[in-house]
């Protein structure tokens, strides 16, 4: 007895689609991030930030971060994941580390955008001030008349 196998004209095939994106990629680097390596996982963090729907995760389980270069990987990232909308944290990162990665990415706003205090004209200040007394003081003495603006 023979057995043949039927081979349709067009094979099945499976397209895959065009805007599969995963929803989290997680980056877990096995060795240090210094100078000699900072650049090529830049680029690859860059890329799953653009790949990513969500989220990505940078797991320093297996390295740590070991100079300036490293750091400013870590904030280059940051910066794109801001722009891009997207999250990105980072796991099991040291306290200094972290403490470097956000002095960093401080510098780095400050460069870009200039200091953040938000300061008023002093004259607004004082409105402010009197209009939050007043209303306190409204509030302690009338409730109702709180509530009965409230309804007007």
């Amino acid at each position: 007895m023979e057995s043949t196998l039927h081979r349709p004209e067009i094979p099945f095939e499976i397209e895959p689609p065009h805007s599969f994106n995963p929803q989290t990629i997680v980056l877990q680097p096995n060795n240090d991030l210094n100078a000699s390596c900072s650049d090529s996982f830049q680029q690859t963090l860059e890329e799953a930030l653009d790949l990513a729907a969500e989220e990505v995760i940078v797991d320093l389980l297996w390295g740590d971060v070991t100079d300036l270069k490293g750091i400013k990987a870590l904030v280059a990232g940051l910066e794109k994941a801001t722009v891009l909308g997207k999250l990105l944290s980072f796991q099991s990162m040291s306290p200094q580390t972290r403490a470097s990665v956000e002095a960093e990415w401080d510098q780095q706003r400050s460069i870009r955008f200039g200091a953040w205090a938000d300061v008023f004209e002093l004259e607004l200040e004082r409105f402010l001030d009197t209009v939050s007394k007043n209303s306190l003081t409204e509030a302690i003495f009338d409730p109702k008349a709180i509530s009965e603006g409230a309804r007007k």
